[in-house]
């Protein structure tokens, strides 16, 4: 009785780590296809030098910013299964404060979209700091507290395109592996675009 307890131990344990393997290998793949994606994606923008960063969810919705000296431009895509561009759009975050600025008297709800522009705008440059970023690729998180919601990626990329802070996981997964600041910035502004 004793072996046969010990015999189905041991293969219980055998198909756990067999499963663990088999899914650590499915999502290192998935990965895999999010960063080939990105990499077309961002070849059809790329016609600057700079750094960028690129966040997508489920491989269709891309919000891209990339970093020219002090100026920042966003995009929204949309694309299909092979990365054919469907719909872009330009966000102007820099025209709309200039605008507000430039108002002799703001109301109440434009001080606040002001402050919120000017708040966004501090996050993004906060982002293009290289040195708060991994250089790893993750694609799991065994010491998540909670992951939900749909597959996403994440990399900064330099003028070099070193790639920083890469990873493709759940869209909600705490902790977050990179500043919350700005995972709530990229969140809100791709679900706001997205048509």
């Amino acid at each position: 009785m004793k072996k046969i307890s010990t015999i189905c131990f041991t293969i219980c344990i055998t198909c756990f780590c067999y499963s663990q393997s088999e899914w650590k290998s499915m999502y290192d793949s998935l990965g895999l296809e999010s960063r080939v994606k990105a990499d077309i994606v961002l070849s059809k923008l790329d016609t600057t030098l700079g750094k960028k960063i690129l966040y997508s969810l489920q491989d269709r919705d891309y919000l891209i910013i990339f970093k020219q000296d002090s100026c920042y431009k966003e995009y929204v895509l949309k694309v299909d299964s092979v990365c054919n561009v469907l719909a872009i759009k330009e966000i102007d975050n820099d025209e709309k404060i200039k605008k507000l600025k430039a108002k002799r008297f703001l109301s109440k709800s434009n001080r606040k979209l002001l402050k919120c522009l000017l708040e966004d705008k501090q996050t993004i440059k906060d982002a293009f700091d290289t040195s708060q970023y991994s250089t790893g690729f993750i694609t799991s998180m065994p010491d998540a507290t909670w992951v939900a919601g749909v597959p996403s990626y994440f990399v900064m990329k330099d003028e070099k395109n070193k790639r920083y802070g890469e990873y493709s996981l759940s869209s909600i997964t705490t902790p977050c592996p990179i500043n919350p600041d700005l995972w709530a910035y990229l969140i809100r502004k791709l679900l706001e675009n997205i048509n």
